[in-house]
Parts: C-alpha cells; structure tokens; sequence
C-alpha cells in the first residue's frame, strides 16, 4: 500500500511517500492495571471477549491503511477510535494520529475480524519520532463524535495513559516473520467519555504541547444500505 504523506518537522515540512507493508493494530494498552480490567469487564458485558495477554498485536491487511476523509460501512454499529500511529520507513520513524475503525457488532464474534472489515484512517501529516521521543507521555490525543449533526468531545487524555511505542514492540512476538520495515502501528486507544455511541462523523488530533503545535485529521461515515 503506497501513501503520500507530509513530514512536519521543527525545520518546515517534506513529502514523505511512503510503502505499507504491514500493518499491525495493537489493543489491551493501558498502563493502568485496574482501569485496565475495569475495562475488559465492562466490555465482556456486551459479549465482546476478554483478551489472553495484554497487550495484544493483530496482524491486518496493509492495504487498510488510508488518509481518506469517508469510510463506508454495511453496519450502524461501527465507530473509531483515537491512536497514536507509529510508522517504521527504512532508517526513519514517524508519528501521526489515526482511528481504528471498527464494527462493535462483529467484534463479539471476533475482535480481529471486526478490526480487519475497515480501513485504518490515519492523518496526512506525521512528525518526526525522534523530535517527540523525550517527552511522548506529554502528548495528547483526543476525537470528537459527530451525532446528529451535534460535534461532542468523545475521548481525550495524554499518551501517559498508554504504553509507549517501545513497549508495544518489545511485547510483539520474536517469532513473527513479517517485515518490520514499512511498519505501520496503530497503538489502541484511551477511554470514551461518552460510552459505545455511533456518529456519522469522526474527528481526531494529537497536540504536542511542547512544541505547540497539532495533528488533525477527520472522516464521515456513510452507512450503505443492504438489499437483500
């Protein structure tokens, strides 16, 4: 999967043209253990499966990957969410902001199935890792739900509340023999302010607030409608 991207970094901005050729989405990422289990049970609540280990890393079709501003979807019970996404190109590394896009109804039948019948939105533009690493737990992502035509604060917290790229890694498998080069990883997500809701568009940034600057990026969800 080919995508052409901005690097935005403290010396101006580049085109970035990048190949996917893996993706990987991880889940199960709070550094909080008992916000962490809080969660797991309130999700196996509503039949959705708690996971074996944390965190958990799953292998997705490359071609997910897109910077589009419109996802199409079969169902009305599907909604994003707010991730850091981390990108390995050759000797460089990158961070930008996306949403798991994900079908809530299949995902009591299979988390990975779920995450695998969406693309994965990320924005346009990435930073530098190497110009955020001292200070990542300061940066902030938030997202917005659009419902009935009304924008709402859905989640919103600093990537403190997670675990940090370098953890995700070291937890991946040693024996998995995808390539690590083209890697894009999007990281899982912080809690909802809202509960499961399902808007007709989603809004997403982070905010560096070091270096005073913001990510944003957003896409509208259409509903196709079946005839069967």
């Amino acid at each position: 999967m080919n995508l052409d991207l901005t690097i935005e970094s403290k010396t101006g901005k580049n085109d970035l043209a990048c190949t996917v050729r893996r993706l990987v989405c991880a889940g199960w990422v709070g550094r909080d253990k008992e916000e962490l289990r809080a969660h797991v049970e309130e999700l196996e609540k509503i039949g959705i499966p708690g996971p074996g280990k944390t965190p958990i890393h799953m292998n997705l079709s490359a071609n997910l990957v897109t910077t589009a501003d419109v996802v199409e979807v079969i169902s009305g019970e599907t909604s994003g969410e707010v991730e850091f996404v981390f990108l390995k190109m050759g000797n460089e590394a990158y961070v930008g902001v996306g949403s798991d896009h994900t079908d809530r109804g299949f995902e009591k039948h299979s988390i990975p199935a779920s995450k695998q019948m969406y693309p994965k939105v990320m924005s346009p533009v990435v930073w530098p890792y190497g110009e955020v690493k001292q200070h990542w737990d300061s940066l902030i992502i938030r997202s917005w739900m659009t419902l009935g035509g009304k924008k709402e604060l859905y989640q919103e917290d600093a990537l403190a509340a997670i675990l940090d790229v370098e953890a995700i890694l070291d937890a991946m498998p040693s024996d998995d023999p995808l390539p690590g080069d083209g890697l894009v990883l999007f990281s899982g997500t912080v809690a909802s302010k809202m509960g499961m809701v399902y808007g007709e568009r989603f809004d997403f940034e982070m905010e560096d607030p070091i270096l005073k600057r913001k990510n944003s990026h957003g896409y509208t969800v259409q509903v196709r409608r079946q005839h069967l």
